[in-house]
């Protein structure tokens, strides 16, 4: 099973290392890694190798922003260079939970999914376009914020319908599909890639709405495969995400938590194929016990 995994990073981490390591290690694989304009590239080249691959067009990322989604466009653009059946899209803070092999074999069993979350009952319900419909201010994409930008967020949210209607989505909202959200770390098959880019090509407008959304990136790819009816999301009721991503937004002290060696076993339990967030300076020893088969 030819497999691209897309990657978008801003620092060197233990797990990066890792991962990047241990899937370049198959032949069948293909590691495709966008770093972030800010960051220095030297830093991570010395990933480099005949699978692993640096996209050139980088993007300036920040928290929240339109340039989250214009990243992963730009992973996509590029992997259609190269041969895959599925496409991956992963942090440098997420590790494999499974063996490559594993991997295969579940992919070959579920080839005609799609692998990915939508927000479910589960969780308590967030409306979609309303992260669409309104021009959010530049510090809404600070992640640390003081005092009084948090009170100018409340003041944000109390008057929006007011002073920070989105007016492009006004202006073409009668041609706008139903908007949807979900986690915005997904396996697609190359299908659904080609699909997502012919969509935004054919319809430039509806990247241009997104311009000042926040956290967009978790509406956007959900909203363009929800237009396709032929596309089938992988929905087992023995897995409770979708996508295969364990993320503990439940424990704390962070949302999602940083995940380390106390994690272990409800990690194994989970049965997902990818978790995050694991910690930057994550001990390989750690890493290395959910791959029985690892040559590292």
């Amino acid at each position: 099973m030819n497999k691209l995994f897309a990657i978008t990073c801003h620092k060197l981490t233990q797990p990066l290392i890792h991962t990047v390591a241990y899937f370049s290690s198959f032949e069948e694989n293909t590691i495709l890694i966008h770093v972030d304009k800010k960051s220095n590239i030297e830093d991570f080249l010395f990933l480099k190798a005949n699978n692993v691959h640096f996209i050139e067009n980088r993007i300036d990322i920040l928290w929240g922003n339109v340039s989250q989604i214009v990243s992963t466009i730009e992973l996509m653009k590029y992997s259609l260079k190269y041969k895959y059946d599925f496409f991956f899209l992963l942090s440098g803070d997420d590790i494999p939970l499974k063996t490559n092999e594993e991997l295969n074999t579940f992919l070959y069993e579920n080839k005609k999914y799609d692998f990915i979350h939508y927000q479910d009952g589960n969780t308590p319900y967030i409306n979609p376009e309303n992260r669409i419909k309104y021009s959010y201010p530049s510090f809404f994409f600070l992640k640390k914020k003081s005092v009084f930008m948090r009170l100018k967020k409340l003041f944000v949210y109390a008057s929006r319908d007011i002073f920070y209607k989105n007016i492009l989505f006004n202006k073409y909202k009668s041609d706008l599909p139903k908007f949807y959200k979900g986690t915005n770390w997904f396996g697609l098959k190359v299908s659904t890639i080609k699909y997502i880019l012919e969509y935004i090509s054919d319809n430039p407008r509806f990247l241009d709405i997104f311009e000042k959304s926040i956290c967009g990136d978790e509406v956007f790819f959900h909203t363009i495969i929800k237009t396709n009816s032929k596309i089938i999301v992988f929905d087992n009721p023995s897995y409770g995400h979708k996508a295969l991503r364990y993320i503990d937004w439940t424990s704390g002290p962070e949302y999602p938590k940083i995940l380390n060696d106390e994690d272990t076993q409800n990690m194994k339990k989970s049965n997902y194929f990818f978790a995050r967030k694991v910690h930057e300076k994550s001990k390989d020893s750690f890493m290395k016990s959910f791959l029985t088969d690892s040559i590292l």
